[in-house]
């Protein structure tokens, strides 16, 4: 036999009804919160796929570049070796304006060539 059920009376009813109401709306406000979380997410997502695509487009062009930059410099690497037989390769790497400043350098060692260490200067005055 079922087990007998109690008699419920309208109060009961009434709250019953209420919190199945309130969970019911409890409910919808969460499934619409884990809804949006859930298109946020896939709107990230995509965000950052498209970020990502810039990024491997920008690596490929560097990438294009540093070979077209590394041909150009063994084709002047090789001009210059053709011209010049038995130059250091470190000399092809030096900028043109280092020459420029060996220069100054060699200038400013002469000048601490007049000046030896131990000359007093003219502001000193002798006692």
């Amino acid at each position: 036999m079922p087990p007998k059920r109690k008699s419920t009376t309208d109060e009961e009813d009434d709250e019953y009804r209420r919190k199945r109401d309130r969970n019911n709306q409890a409910v919808k406000r969460s499934r619409v919160k884990s809804k949006m979380k859930t298109e946020e997410t896939q709107q990230r997502v995509n965000d950052l796929r498209l970020r990502n695509q810039v990024l491997e487009d920008k690596i490929d062009n560097q990438k294009k570049e540093l070979k077209f930059l590394k041909e150009l410099f063994l084709t002047q690497a090789q001009a210059k070796a053709e011209k010049l037989v038995g130059i250091n390769i470190n000399e092809l790497l030096q900028d043109d304006d280092s020459d420029n400043d060996d220069d100054e350098g060699e200038s400013s060692k002469k000048r601490v060539k007049e000046h030896p260490k131990g000359e007093g200067s003219k502001s000193r005055s002798r006692r």
